[in-house]
């Protein structure tokens, strides 16, 4: 039987940090670094690509695990009108806070429940860093295509086993600098390209992949913080997706 981790998630200390709220702030200087919140960047260009080409609107979007909304969030406006977002999140103060951008939420835990939706109802499915989460990523993904209309698509990030931090941290302290469950209480398991690749070859078909994070160093993800220009993370997001921090997939229904 798997341990309940909703008390975590509702965890006061875990929900310090928001993401929206330091992706809006003016980067310049010493900001214009490698940083955390340049993932989100990358999601919602990807995101928003998918929504200009569709013509039929409302677009129905579920966000898994949507936490604070960012995604919804950061959107330009424009791009807002075209779509109906829904999303689920396990805690319910992460979900209080979402709510003002979605038409619904819905407190789901995903470990131990099905989605609850019918089939073919979305046109895009997020799941971003979700996977690593939970104890059966693959019904994840079952449940994803289920949801998902004929063609319909899903953006996958989730973080890269394979890394080069994830490499460095092994070899300089003997362990990876992201630690597994149930050590941090969070991070269940982590994923190379190849474990991915096993668990959405046979339903879904990769129009997209690339790297996120690549070069980037800091104390919650390696041992210490290393200043990287952001060139760098372009250019080894797109040439070395492999050692990026993370990975993000555009997927499409098969």
């Amino acid at each position: 039987m798997n341990p309940d981790l909703s008390g975590y998630y509702e965890n006061s200390k875990r929900l310090q940090y928001n993401p929206h709220s330091s992706f809006l702030k003016k980067r310049t200087g010493a900001k214009r670094l490698i940083a955390f919140e340049d993932r989100f960047e990358e999601v919602k260009k990807i995101l928003e690509r998918l929504i200009s080409q569709e013509d039929r609107i409302p677009l129905k979007i579920l966000d898994i695990g949507v936490g604070d909304g960012i995604y919804e969030a950061i959107l330009e406006d424009d791009i807002k009108k075209k779509c109906d977002f829904f999303g689920i999140d396990i805690s319910k103060k992460q979900a209080a806070r979402a709510k003002q951008y979605l038409k619904e939420i819905k407190i789901v835990d995903i470990n131990a429940e099905n989605l609850p939706y019918k089939d073919n109802y979305f046109d895009i499915v997020i799941a971003s860093e979700i996977l690593e989460h939970v104890f059966y990523p693959e019904k994840v993904l079952s449940e994803a295509r289920r949801v998902l209309k004929r063609n319909g698509f899903v953006i996958l990030t989730y973080p890269n086993s394979s890394s080069l931090q994830f490499r460095l941290g092994i070899f300089i302290k003997g362990r990876s600098p992201l630690l597994n469950y149930p050590e941090n209480s969070e991070h269940i398991r982590f994923f190379s390209s190849s474990d991915i690749q096993g668990l959405t070859n046979d339903n879904f078909k990769l129009l997209k992949k690339t790297g996120v994070g690549s070069f980037l160093f800091d104390k919650w993800n390696f041992l210490f913080r290393i200043p990287m220009p952001r060139f760098l993370q372009i250019l080894g997001n797109r040439l070395l997706p492999n050692l990026a921090l993370g990975n993000l997939l555009v997927l499409q229904k098969k």
